[in-house]
């Protein structure tokens, strides 16, 4: 009794019931009604018939080709090329129709000439007095466009350095990417044709100082182009920042899908074995070779706390073994040779267990290997045994 008239008051009380109309509160299951039961089993057989498909070759062409724009970390090179070629359209057609853009955009680089052949310095006095009120604001708008111009092509560079460094990209850099173009600019604005006040800002910049460090020194060279681009911007020289900044995007994005200049990159990034020689001697390249080679010596691991595992194919095993001897003594805090292997192909291949020294990396013993290579050592390649253990530093 007590529930019941508790779920009245409830109800009374403005308080929603915890079963809705048509529920059983006993069997915690709807009372179907024959119309009810007759609309769901319609719904339940549309439910099941399956829908078209709407897979990759269903969509239009010109669906497919806007998805991979927007899915730029899937396609980089051709959301690049798409912004590029939609920001040249549009300012093609605003400088060819309209003179103001045109004049903001583009105009002479060099400095005027006198008739002697001397550069004019540039007006240093009131520059307000001798403007109309019609002047002043062309040259308003002028400015507006050249700051539009500038955050246009600096846009891209910023999304290029976060593509490129993921989770790893300084935060304040890109807010910086983004805003020194913008005081570039109309500092460039400023001393535009004027000696004397360009002599003036160098003075006032050399006494503010400065000082602050760069986490990636790659992050200055992103510094350097944005610096580039506001001066282009603001001499109104915006087809050079166009052909500046494009190159540069186009660049980064090569270096970057393809690992140039990283040791991990080309064979590393197909096999994830550091080796250095000719591809045809190494042994364990495949995944099922490595898995062979770390069971063949993971008997012999008992010995010594193992790293990875060094293998060196060599015509002469006895005078290889003097060069991987100097450059484990840089590297390794122990090693052991475990095996020579004789090859069918006339080749001796020397196995040895290694334990890395602390401040070691495997890079650096193979470079190590690489800089004191003889003409006894034909190859080498190093094979993980384990992952290591850093010990943190202490703040």
């Amino acid at each position: 009794m007590r529930e019941d008239q508790g779920d009245g008051a409830g109800r009374r009380g403005g308080v929603p019931p915890l079963m809705g109309d048509g529920e059983s509160e006993t069997l915690l299951a709807r009372v179907h009604t024959p119309a009810q039961a007759n609309t769901e089993a319609r719904e339940s057989r549309a439910a099941s018939t399956p829908a078209p498909s709407a897979g990759p070759e269903h969509r239009p062409l010109a669906r497919r080709v806007v998805e991979r724009i927007i899915d730029g970390r899937s396609h980089p090179f051709l959301r690049v090329i798409a912004y590029y070629i939609l920001i040249v359209a549009l300012m093609s057609l605003a400088v060819y129709y309209v003179p103001t853009v045109r004049r903001a955009f583009l105009s002479p680089v060099a400095l005027p000439m006198n008739p002697d052949g001397a550069l004019t310095a540039g007006p240093v006095g009131d520059f307000g007095s001798k403007l109309t009120l019609e002047e002043a604001l062309q040259r308003a708008i002028s400015t507006l466009l050249v700051i539009v111009g500038a955050l246009t092509l600096v846009v891209p560079v910023a999304w290029v350095y976060m593509l490129t460094k993921r989770f790893r990209f300084d935060p304040a850099l890109v807010a910086s990417v983004i805003i020194l173009p913008i005081v570039v600019a109309g500092i460039a604005l400023v001393v535009k044709n004027s000696i004397a006040l360009a002599f003036a800002l160098a003075g006032i910049v050399g006494a503010v100082r400065f000082r602050n460090t760069l986490k990636d020194p790659r992050d200055a060279v992103y510094i350097f182009l944005v610096i580039v681009i506001g001066l282009s911007a603001g001499v109104q020289a915006l087809d050079v920042a166009v052909v500046i900044s494009f190159a540069f995007n186009i660049v980064v994005l090569i270096v970057w899908k393809f690992n140039v200049g990283s040791i991990y990159s080309g064979r590393y990034a197909r096999t994830g074995i550091l080796s250095v020689g000719a591809q045809r001697l190494l042994m364990a390249q495949e995944p099922a070779a490595q898995r062979e080679v770390r069971r063949r010596m993971l008997d012999q691991a008992t010995d010594i706390k193992t790293d990875g595992i060094l293998l060196v194919h060599s015509h002469q095993p006895d005078l290889a073994r003097l060069t991987v001897q100097e450059a484990l003594a840089d590297t390794a805090k122990a090693w052991q040779l475990v095996d020579v292997v004789r090859r069918e192909d006339g080749l001796r291949t020397l196995e040895y267990l290694v334990r890395l020294k602390r401040t070691s990396t495997a890079p650096e013993l193979v470079g190590a290997l690489d800089e004191r290579w003889s003409e006894q050592v034909a190859a080498a390649e190093y094979v993980p045994f384990r992952a290591r253990s850093r010990k943190r530093k202490k703040p």
